[in-house]
């Protein structure tokens, strides 16, 4: 299976995310990280040369008022053009959103391709880019039962948060 985790952003989104890749390579999936342009993402995955990514110009979603949402529009743009690209070529069979600004691009266009779209909230209450990725997936995931009911209208399953491999050995540890 080919899967696509759109996870950049903040470590809140990318390491969770990256934790999933994890798991998926080790039962032999192909796995491609859809990552900012932040500095936070660029060194997390500069020791992880195991995972294929890319980059996407995204920004957070600022006020509809506020000048900033023309450029907001342009990179949307940009970035949603770029993963239907990509998806052309990799041909993903499930793209996970881990919420954030940096996977509402890659939602969507999975959406428009008929590609089955999950995401992952680790929060207790969710942020404005998975609310509204929700609209647009099979099913949300969460990392805390009461979330649940911030997505009345879509299925929810309580998975809770994914850890790396490295923090699991950490715990094993001590």
């Amino acid at each position: 299976m080919n899967a696509v985790i759109a996870c950049g952003g903040t470590g809140g989104h990318l390491f969770p995310g990256i934790a999933v890749a994890e798991v998926l390579r080790e039962r032999g999936h192909e796995v491609l990280l859809f990552v900012s342009e932040k500095e936070i993402d660029s060194l997390a995955l500069s020791t992880r040369s195991q995972f294929r990514f890319e980059k996407l110009p995204t920004i957070g979603f600022p006020s509809v008022y506020s000048p900033k949402i023309f450029g907001f529009i342009r990179r949307f743009t940009e970035s949603l053009s770029r993963c239907r690209s990509i998806y052309q070529k990799f041909k993903p069979q499930i793209v996970l959103g881990m919420g954030g600004f940096t996977s509402t691009a890659p939602i969507l266009a999975g959406r428009m391709r008929g590609i089955s779209t999950l995401i992952h909230e680790s929060n207790a209450v969710p942020g404005k880019a998975n609310r509204l990725a929700s609209k647009m997936v099979r099913a949300v995931l969460l990392g805390f039962k009461e979330c649940a009911a911030f997505f009345p209208k879509v299925r929810t399953e309580l998975t809770g948060t994914p850890i790396r491999t490295e923090l699991m050995r950490l715990d094993r540890q001590s």
